[in-house]
């Protein structure tokens, strides 16, 4: 088996994908991005700056891959939970809809301090998940988050551990 023939059959999938409510194009995007996520690490690495990794208690732009249509998943701003060495343990946030209702088992709206103002996103923890550090976008800055830390461990450990 080739690259051709394995291409071939992606193709074929995603024509198939695509007579269905699931967002063919999408999915094709995240394809690309996943491969240039590899020829970056392979091809152009750079060693990361330690100055640009984000610490517990900060908000940061991770590409956490695709995933099934209920789950978060391309580019978003995570909430970072620890620094577990080569990997972060996170929770992806995203912005507030004006219509959404909150599920106060598993969404925490948080604070963040950005470009001297403050704002407010959506912690979903049911998306907790361990990523590799390579997974960071360097383009994209790192926010302080202004809700307690503490109100965000307790919060953790009352809705996955109780």
């Amino acid at each position: 088996m080739n690259k051709k023939y394995h291409l071939d059959h992606i193709y074929q999938s995603l024509k198939h994908l695509s007579l269905s409510s699931y967002d063919s194009n999408k999915y094709s995007y995240s394809i690309l991005q996943q491969t240039k996520q590899l020829e970056y690490y392979y091809c152009h690495q750079e060693n990361l700056h330690m100055w640009k990794i984000p610490h517990f208690h900060q908000l940061a732009y991770f590409n956490i891959g695709r995933g099934f249509p209920k789950e978060i998943m391309d580019g978003h701003w995570c909430y970072v939970v620890k620094n577990l060495g080569d990997k972060m343990l996170v929770i992806p946030c995203t912005s507030i809809k004006d219509n959404k209702h909150i599920n106060n088992k598993n969404e925490k709206y948080i604070g963040i301090r950005y470009y001297n103002r403050i704002g407010y996103c959506c912690m979903h923890l049911s998306d907790i998940r361990a990523i590799d550090i390579q997974r960071l976008d360097l383009r994209k800055p790192i926010y302080q988050v202004i809700t307690p830390r503490k109100e965000i461990i307790d919060f953790i450990e009352e809705n996955l551990f109780n």
